[in-house]
């Protein structure tokens, strides 16, 4: 069952019905197996095999009622199979069985091409698909002005003409850019709170210098992430790589890899620091702030470690700054994890 379902409970009308089944691992429908013909409200009138002639309509049963969970519905959609291959279609698609239903799931299934078609008692006819939806309180204003307004405005079919240029997917994009650099900056300026002294030397007095605005002098490692709401411009978590509560300052008593050696990208285990999406997420985690379908910024591709934490957050998105300390090909893992990464040019 898809996550968040657990599991369903279903009920077969007749012994010899078929439980839909999904044909792969990696499906998301469930096959539905045609069981009898009946009518709008349920009552059987025929039995398999049975032919639609073109132009014809069947109401085909498939033998099973399905407790569909609150807030859940079922959208009954076509087999891409019979649709294309004998133009077999839904009438209605897609179809929907709402949480409260407690009959047999029926699929409306057209002839749209131009020769006879035999359903066959057991065929797969349709897919299900369990999707979760939002149930809105909807809040009567008392005049057309106080609805939120758009740049469309009123305009409704053929509005945005079929020809047009796709401006809306083009300003759209815009939007996400310029708010893309808009976040990159605030990640710039938080990878400025970065007390890594790898690269950096020690002055005469054992002491690592700092410039007039505090900044490490020499530093290389300067590392930043903030996790946000673009939609809302806002910041819900931010991290730099830095030490945990309780350690040891890496500005006080050096780097530890420098001390041994270590080389850059390798043993990154052995360090007093933590990566900066490392501080993010747990920030966000102490305060109690979910950060699942946020978008995470960081001005340099994850490592290995820190790319399979993100991969677990459940994000919708991450944005790279291009160029920033090389590949780590931690963007794969980000990926095949189905979360979005886009890649900017920022200067700073």
């Amino acid at each position: 069952m898809p996550e968040g379902l657990g599991s369903v409970s279903v009920w077969k009308i007749r012994p010899d019905a078929q439980l839909p089944v999904r044909a792969t691992s990696g499906a998301v429908g469930y096959d539905v197996y045609a069981s009898r013909v009946i009518d709008v409200k349920g009552n059987v009138i025929g039995e398999l095999p049975i032919t639609i002639e073109p132009a014809e309509s069947l109401l085909i049963g498939i033998g099973v009622v399905i407790a569909v969970p609150w807030s859940y519905e079922i959208q009954v959609r076509p087999r891409s199979g019979l649709a294309t291959t004998h133009r077999i279609e839904l009438g209605n698609s897609p179809g929907t069985a709402d949480p409260d239903y407690r009959g047999e799931i029926g699929c409306l299934l057209v002839n749209r091409g131009n020769k006879s078609f035999t359903i066959e008692k057991g065929m797969r006819i349709a897919q299900l698909i369990f999707s979760q939806v939002e149930i809105p309180v909807l809040r009567e204003v008392s005049r057309l002005e106080d609805l939120p307004p758009t740049r469309r405005g009123a305009g409704g079919f053929g509005s945005t003409n079929l020809m047009g240029a796709g401006l809306g997917t083009e300003d759209y994009q815009k939007e996400i850019a310029r708010r893309d650099r808009y976040f990159m900056g605030i990640v710039i300026a938080t990878s400025r709170l970065s007390n890594c002294v790898r690269g950096c030397q020690r002055g005469a007095d054992g002491s690592f210098p700092r410039d007039e605005r505090g900044y490490l002098v020499g530093q290389t490692r300067r590392y930043g992430c903030i996790i946000a709401i673009p939609e809302e411009l806002r910041v819900i978590a931010t991290g730099f790589n830095g030490q945990p509560p309780g350690s040891e300052l890496c500005a006080e008593v050096g780097c530890l890899r420098d001390e041994r050696g270590i080389p850059s990208g390798q043993m990154t285990e052995v360090c007093r620091a933590i990566h900066a999406e490392w501080m993010a997420i747990t920030t966000a985690a102490n305060v109690g702030i979910p950060i699942a379908g946020a978008t995470m910024y960081v001005n340099a591709e994850p490592c290995l470690n820190c790319a399979k934490f993100i991969a677990g957050t459940k994000i919708h998105a991450l944005v790279v700054k291009k160029g920033g300390y090389g590949e780590t090909h931690g963007l794969d893992i980000v990926k095949a994890a189905g979360i979005v990464v886009r890649e900017i040019e920022f200067e700073e």
